[in-house]
């Protein structure tokens, strides 16, 4: 059997991350994981496509700007560009120092608008913060207010849960599953932990998190909305939940593999056709962690398809099927997320 290839694990940088912020290392692992040239070379040209449009205050998107920023500095640490990097280093201190204002001017909590989906924003932005914490320690450069700020994001995500485990787009009080919501906070967890951060409550934080996802988790190995959805299992919703279950549990997690199984069964990517990339930005990092056949015949469903997809000016159009798109930032940060998660992180128990 083969081994998968992620995890999810952040381990460190250099050697653990470290593998996507070589040139020789990640081109190997390109080739050894089934990626192939093209792949860095759309990624490198929707980099480039991010540059151009991002605003001279260090944000992306004219609504949601904390949450799309996040998703877009995920992408650039991704391929392990850092504000010391030659091409991108500019843009990525800018929309690191942007998101770090935003917490300091709201106290820990990173968000635009309050009257919007704010609790996306401030999961997204604290996963993007935390990771870029792990950079900035390991290679020796400072980001002013970073630690403070990525503490205090952490904490928020903490103090926020609510009393069956979920996060809901109101922070605390009573319960309410909402396994998308609670995905991306689970996510930052996975980064706040990987960076050694200790803070009370956080590995109770995680169990309880993770527990609310197999409560909504059907016979079918589906993972739905919440557990009162009588459905076959949401597919984004699965790729998220089993994402989760496998960065913190490793792969061979039973309700992980059971979710596993749904999506073989189920998934499809046709970009002419039904192609969602909030779906598969989950889905692409679960196949790779499971490895073996699933990874061999999901990666011949949506390498290839991914690539010549892709814009001449390096950003990706709105294919149908992509569902709750917030525009070409968004898509492209999403596929550029898709196509380095050959070398993003490496093998793994996501322990």
């Amino acid at each position: 059997t083969e081994k998968g290839f992620g995890g999810g694990d952040f381990g460190t940088v250099p050697g653990g991350a470290g593998k996507r912020c070589n040139t020789d290392d990640r081109l190997a692992r390109l080739a050894t994981t089934g990626g192939s040239p093209q792949c860095e070379t759309a990624v490198i040209n929707a980099l480039r496509y991010l540059k151009k449009n991002q605003h001279k205050e260090g944000f992306w998107g004219e609504e949601h700007r904390c949450g799309i920023t996040g998703l877009a500095l995920l992408a650039y640490l991704g391929h392990c560009e850092t504000p010391i990097s030659e091409e991108f280093g500019e843009v990525v201190f800018n929309a690191t120092v942007y998101l770090i204002d935003r917490a300091i001017k709201n106290r820990g909590r990173i968000f635009d608008d309050r009257k919007g989906p704010w609790c996306y924003e401030h999961a997204i932005a604290t996963y993007a913060l935390c990771e870029s914490y792990l950079f900035s320690r390991s290679f020796g450069y400072q980001v002013p207010n970073l630690k403070k700020v990525v503490q205090e994001a952490v904490q928020w995500i903490i103090d926020s849960q609510n009393s069956i485990g979920s996060w809901g787009y109101r922070y605390g009080g009573g319960g309410r599953y909402d396994t998308s919501i609670t995905a991306w906070h689970l996510q930052a967890l996975k980064a706040a932990k990987s960076i050694g951060l200790k803070l009370p409550k956080l590995e109770d934080t995680v169990s309880r998190g993770l527990q609310s996802l197999i409560d909504a988790q059907l016979p079918s190995g589906g993972i739905g909305y919440d557990p009162n959805r009588k459905d076959e299992g949401n597919l984004p919703l699965t790729g998220a939940g089993v994402l989760c279950l496998q960065q913190h549990h490793g792969r061979r997690d039973f309700d992980a593999r059971q979710g596993i199984g749904h999506i073989a069964k189920n998934s499809r990517f046709n970009f002419k056709k039904n192609a969602n990339f909030y779906e598969h930005y989950y889905v692409s990092q679960a196949a790779i962690n499971e490895g073996g056949a699933f990874w061999k015949s999901y990666n011949k469903m949506f390498r290839d398809q991914m690539v010549t997809n892709q814009n001449k000016d390096g950003s990706w159009p709105n294919p149908p099927g992509n569902k709750h798109s917030a525009g070409a930032v968004y898509n492209t940060a999403l596929a550029t997320l898709m196509l380095e998660v050959y070398y993003r992180y490496l093998p793994g128990t996501g322990k």
